[in-house]
């Protein structure tokens, strides 16, 4: 769970203090998006419940009624932050060409 939020964390720090990056707020948000997970009840932490969908942030909680103590735990592939690794790498390989050129 916390590698998940970690990595999407990363992703939006990594995407907004890259200098130029276009739609930088576009990216920054997409950094927080996962699809795709699993999510756990912590009575029967034995069960895990896989499931497909979006959600923003990649990791997160259900209390319980009148309790701030985690009832369920999801968390989702942060496929947000790899989409803007991808992009900050070709990013930087383009700058670096344009610069190589001049």
């Amino acid at each position: 769970m916390a590698a998940s939020l970690l990595t999407s964390v990363a992703a939006l720090a990594a995407a907004l203090r890259e200098p130029g990056l276009p739609w930088k707020p576009f990216w920054a948000v997409l950094a927080l998006v996962g699809v795709g997970g699993g999510a756990m009840v912590l009575s029967q932490p034995d069960q895990v419940y896989w499931y497909f969908g979006i959600a923003l942030p990649t990791a997160s909680f259900t209390a319980a009624d009148g309790s701030w103590q985690p009832q369920m735990i999801r968390l989702m592939f942060p496929l947000g932050a790899v989409m803007v690794a991808v992009r900050l790498i070709i990013y930087r390989s383009r700058r670096q060409v344009a610069r190589d050129r001049h």
